[in-house]
């Protein structure tokens, strides 16, 4: 038997029954006639049962307005995800929606506002929090106005896919070193994390916004801020950046987190910077290397073609020397660049070991 889809949404604002059927028919590409809009009044003996799109509306207490219960039947073909259906619905209600992020609990949700932005943020049910009764928005990635009260902070409970593997208690400790090295900058997610594209392999990328009074600080004191709380195993600056005078992007691998997981900082100045910029520092030829032989894995196990893959490795046999092509049996292959990568610079051998027996743990 076919089944419909169900969506549960929060809409903060008026919304008038006529205006959200125009926008669910608008959504949804069905005729306005073939969705019906029911308050908490309904008569079950007049409602449409039959409707393509059906929607309980009832008013809500708190910091939402209207709490929406949308059933679309099997008739209505390819229903999008409800993220995407909530951004289509604020955009034409031209109202903030908010829907729940699943498989995420602890009321991790996405909150779509009217200029196509979805932010992540965590919305408690009607009880009282923090001296606010009905539905309260307890946190935002990042803030808005609709939501004044709420904190500026990751959902660390929501960038995590529950399969295995868990960036949220990586990216909190992470996140506090920095927050509490600079309070009065402003971190947020980029890249994969922010969009719920990510796997296991996927960077920690955050964007760090301080004020251009301590850009300079912030740039030369970031990796001893990070090694309090993640030992450090190797630190760059991108000399693509060096003549930046309010941008540096700072990337990290940690001795004690998965070489996939190193993190690319982007560090902004949020008005013109004060002081001697440090010039920074790429990476020696060999970490370099050994930073290649990390994409490769990557790219194999995420079934990138072979072409992509033979980049990454002869690339990082060019940096030391190595200039063998690759054979294309990969795990060879960067077994041989490691070691080259080790022979050249014995300053890199803490990474080399990691990236052996990365090679054995995902290739072997």
């Amino acid at each position: 038997m076919s089944v419909g889809t169900g969506y549960g949404f929060c809409v903060v604002g008026e919304c008038a029954p006529g205006a959200l059927t125009a926008a669910l028919a608008q959504c949804l590409g069905v005729r306005a006639a073939d969705v019906e809009v029911a308050g908490e009044e309904y008569d079950p003996q007049t409602r449409n049962w039959q409707a393509a799109v059906s929607c309980d509306c009832a008013a809500a207490d708190g910091e939402v307005s209207w709490v929406l219960d949308v059933y679309v039947s099997e008739r209505v073909p390819a229903p999008p995800g409800s993220r995407d259906l909530a951004r289509g619905l604020a955009a034409a209600l031209g109202r903030v929606v908010v829907c729940e992020a699943r498989p995420y609990q602890s009321g991790a949700c996405w909150v779509a506002v009217p200029d196509g932005r979805t932010v992540r943020g965590r919305l408690y049910d009607p009880g009282d929090v923090a001296g606010r009764t009905g539905f309260v928005m307890d946190a935002l990635e990042s803030p808005l106005p609709q939501f004044p009260d709420a904190r500026t902070d990751f959902i660390y409970e929501a960038v995590s896919l529950g399969r295995g593997w868990d960036f949220s208690q990586a990216l909190r400790g992470l996140s506090s070193a920095l927050r509490s090295w600079c309070p009065e900058g402003r971190l947020e997610l980029r890249g994969s994390l922010a969009t719920d594209a990510y796997d296991r392999f996927s960077d920690i990328d955050l964007r760090w916004t301080v004020p251009g009074e301590r850009f300079a600080a912030a740039v030369a004191g970031a990796g001893e801020c990070l090694g309090r709380v993640r030992p450090l195993l190797t630190a760059r600056s991108d000399p693509e950046f060096h003549g930046a005078p309010d941008r540096r992007l700072l990337t990290y691998f940690f001795r004690d987190l998965p070489l996939f997981w190193r993190l690319d900082l982007e560090v902004r100045a949020a008005s013109p910077s004060a002081g001697a910029i440090p010039a920074g520092c790429d990476w020696p030829p060999a970490v370099g290397a050994l930073a290649n032989a990390v994409g490769a894995v990557k790219a194999v196990r995420r079934g990138r073609d072979a072409e992509t893959v033979r980049g990454l490795v002869e690339r990082g046999l060019a940096r030391v020397g190595a200039g063998e092509p690759a054979s294309g049996r990969w795990a060879e292959d960067l077994v041989r660049l490691a070691d080259a990568a080790e022979r050249v610079d014995p300053g890199a051998r803490a990474l080399a070991l990691r990236v052996r027996e990365l090679v054995t743990a995902e290739l072997t």
